[in-house]
C-alpha cells in the first residue's frame, strides 16, 4: 500500500489539475495552430525526415517534433479543440512524473522536499498559456525530452549517454532553448558527475554549429525573433521573466541571493539551469510570453525542493497556503480572457466554415477588421483548410491598392469583422460581375474597388488618407456625383478643402471644417462616355493625430447619381 501511495496522489493531483483547467476544454484555437494545422499537411515524408535528422538551422522556425503534433492531430481529430487541449494536458502530466523521478532519483530528495519543488511546477500560473494554448506544445515537448537528457545523462548504464544525446537532439527539434542544454549538463558533471568532460564534446559540437547559424541568420534580418544582445533589451527581457516567476514584479529576482543563503549544490544546479535555457528567451525582447518559463521553471522546482529540505516543514506549508489560492485567483483573471478572445476565435472560423464552401470561385479573399488572437495568419490558414487548397490569395482591406492589384470582374470574398458584436459578414463578387456606380461604406461595401489611401472600417465610415482613390462604373444615366463625409468628432480647427477628381478631372471641391456633423456634397457632371472611371479624393490640409497613419476625410458614400439598386 506504501508503494502504491505516490501513485494513487498523482491520480489525485491530475484528477484535481483537469477540473480546475477545465476551461481550456472551452477555448478555441489561435492563429498561429491553425497556421500550424493547415501548413504542415502539405510537407512530404522526405521533409519531415530530413527537419528531424537535419543539423540545419530554420529561420522560419520548423520544429518538426511540435509541428509533428500538429499534423498529425489534424489529421486525426480535424479542428476538433479538445483533442489538442488534452493533449498538452497529457504532455505536462508526463513531465510531472519525469520531475519526479529526477528529483528522486538524480537529486537524492526525500519524499517531502520533493514533493514541495514538484508541486511549485505542477501548479504555476506564471505559465498559464502553456496548459492552456495547443501552440505552446513546443515548450512542453523541449521539456519533455530535456527532463529525459538529464535522466539518462546522469545514469550510470553503459548505453545512457546514447539516450541522453538522442533525448537533447529531440529538445532541439522541439524548441531552438535547448540550444543550452549541453552548458546545463555541463553544470551537472561539475557539481554532480566525474568531471568526465569529453562526454559533452557532441552535445557541445550540436549546440555549436545551431547557435553559429542562429547567429549568423539573425545578422541579417529584422524582426521579432532578432536578437538583442544591449544590456537595455536584456533588462526588459529579464524584468518580465522575473515577474512571471511569484506572479508579482521583478520577485524572482530575489533567488540571486539563495546561494548565499543556502550552501548547497543542487540549488546552484537549478537556478543555473534555470538561468541557461532562458538566456535564449533573455535576448528575445520581441517576443515575451510567460509560457517560455514552462522549461526553466524545472529547474526552479530543484532549486524549491532544495530550500524545502533546509527549512522547517510548518514554513513549506505556510507558503502554499498562501501560493496556491493566490495561482487559482490568477487562472480564474487569465482564465476570463482567454475565454473571452477564444469566443471572437470560434465565431470568426464558424463562419468561415460556412462562407468559405458557399464561394467556390474565389481565389482572393479581403479581411477588414481581424480578431485580437487570431491574425490575419489564422484567417489565411481557415480559409485554406475549408477550401481544401493552398493557391488562394489574401489581402487586408487596409494599406493596399486593392483597385489595381485585383483584376476587374474576378472572385473575390469581403471578411468583414465587427469587434463589437463580434460578427463576421462576408460579400461577394462572382466572376464577371460590374463594378458598382454608387458605395455605401458598410460591411459589404465592395472593397475590391477601393485603391490606396483607404484604413479599415470604423462603424459608419472610412477613414481615408489625405489622397484615396476608387474605381466605379459610371452608368449611362449618370448627371452628377455624391460624396457624403463624416467631419467628427475630432475638434474644430482650420478650414479644410476636399476635392474629387473622375478619370484625373478635377469635378469639384469644397470647404469643411471638422467637427461639423455630416456632410453630403454634390457637383454635376458633364456628358461622358458610360464604362470603368478613377475617383480621386484629396484633402488638404490632413489631419495628423498620428505620423504614421495621416487622415483625409471620413467617407460615408461616394458614387454617381442617380444611384442605381445594387
Amino acid at each position: 500500500m506504501r508503494r502504491a501511495a505516490p501513485l494513487l496522489g498523482f491520480v489525485a493531483f491530475a484528477l484535481l489539475f483537469l477540473i480546475v483547467n477545465r476551461g481550456a476544454y472551452q477555448s478555441y484555437f489561435h492563429g498561429d495552430e491553425l497556421d500550424n494545422i493547415q501548413w504542415t499537411r502539405y510537407l512530404t515524408p522526405g521533409e519531415w525526415i530530413r527537419g528531424f535528422l537535419s543539423l540545419k538551422y530554420y529561420p522560419q522556425n520548423f520544429r518538426p517534433a511540435g509541428h509533428l503534433y500538429f499534423n498529425l492531430m489534424g489529421r486525426a481529430v480535424g479542428l476538433d479543440f479538445r483533442w489538442y487541449v488534452f493533449g498538452i494536458h497529457a504532455l505536462h502530466l508526463l513531465n510531472l512524473l519525469l520531475l519526479w523521478r529526477l528529483l528522486r532519483l538524480r537529486f537524492d530528495f526525500t519524499a517531502w522536499p520533493a514533493f514541495a519543488g514538484w508541486l511549485f511546477f505542477a501548479f504555476h500560473m506564471g505559465v498559464f498559456d502553456a496548459l492552456w494554448k495547443p501552440m505552446y506544445v513546443f515548450d512542453l515537448l523541449a521539456t519533455t525530452f530535456s527532463l529525459l537528457c538529464l535522466l539518462a545523462y546522469g545514469s550510470p548504464r553503459r548505453a545512457s549517454l546514447t539516450v541522453a544525446f538522442l533525448c537533447f537532439w529531440l529538445a532541439v527539434k522541439s524548441k531552438e532553448m535547448t540550444v543550452m542544454l549541453p552548458a546545463a549538463l555541463a553544470a551537472w558533471e561539475y557539481w554532480f558527475g566525474a568531471k568526465r568532460w569529453r562526454r559533452l564534446a557532441p552535445f557541445f559540437a550540436v549546440s555549436l554549429i545551431l547557435g553559429v547559424q542562429a547567429l549568423l541568420v539573425n545578422a541579417g534580418r529584422q524582426s521579432e525573433y532578432t536578437l538583442h544582445f544591449t544590456p537595455g533589451e536584456i533588462w526588459k527581457s529579464l524584468t518580465f521573466y522575473s515577474s512571471k516567476v511569484f506572479l508579482l514584479p521583478y520577485a524572482g529576482l530575489s533567488l540571486i541571493a539563495l546561494p548565499l543563503l543556502l550552501r548547497d549544490r543542487r540549488v546552484n544546479f537549478g537556478l543555473v539551469f534555470s538561468l541557461l535555457l532562458l538566456t535564449p528567451m533573455l535576448l528575445l525582447s520581441g517576443r515575451l510570453f510567460g509560457a517560455y518559463l514552462y522549461l526553466p521553471l524545472a529547474g526552479l522546482s530543484i532549486a524549491a525542493a532544495a530550500v524545502a529540505e533546509k527549512i522547517h516543514p510548518a514554513a513549506v506549508v505556510a507558503f502554499y497556503l498562501i501560493w496556491l489560492p493566490f495561482n487559482h485567483a490568477s487562472l480564474r483573471a487569465q482564465r476570463r480572457e482567454a475565454l473571452s478572445l477564444a469566443d471572437e476565435n470560434r465565431r470568426y472560423v464558424t463562419k468561415l466554415q460556412e462562407i468559405v464552401p458557399a464561394s467556390p470561385g474565389a481565389r482572393a479573399y479581403i479581411y477588414d477588421g481581424v480578431p485580437a488572437a487570431l491574425h490575419t495568419w489564422g484567417i489565411e490558414a481557415a480559409v485554406k483548410l475549408f477550401a481544401g487548397r493552398g493557391d488562394l490569395s489574401f489581402y487586408p482591406a487596409e494599406g493596399v491598392d486593392l483597385e489595381r492589384t485585383l483584376q476587374e470582374g474576378s472572385g473575390v470574398v469581403l471578411l468583414s469583422w465587427d469587434p463589437i458584436f463580434r460578427e463576421l459578414s462576408s460579400f461577394s463578387r462572382a466572376p464577371g460581375e460590374p463594378d458598382a456606380s454608387y458605395i455605401v461604406v458598410s460591411r459589404r461595401a465592395p472593397v475590391w474597388q477601393f485603391g490606396e489611401g483607404w484604413y479599415f472600417l470604423a462603424g459608419h465610415f472610412r477613414w481615408c488618407r489625405p489622397y484615396a482613390t476608387a474605381r466605379l462604373r459610371r452608368p449611362p444615366q449618370a448627371t452628377a456625383f455624391e460624396l457624403v463625409v463624416n467631419m467628427g468628432p475630432p475638434p474644430e480647427g482650420e478650414p479644410i478643402r476636399a476635392s474629387v477628381a473622375l478619370d484625373g478631372r478635377w469635378i469639384g471641391s469644397a470647404d469643411l471644417r471638422r467637427g461639423s456633423g455630416w456632410h453630403t456634397l454634390r457637383w454635376n457632371l458633364p456628358v461622358g462616355a458610360p464604362g470603368t472611371v478613377r475617383m480621386e479624393i484629396r484633402v488638404e490640409p490632413p489631419f495628423v493625430a498620428d505620423p504614421v497613419r495621416p487622415l483625409g476625410l471620413a467617407v460615408g458614400a461616394f458614387g454617381f447619381l442617380p444611384r442605381e439598386q445594387p
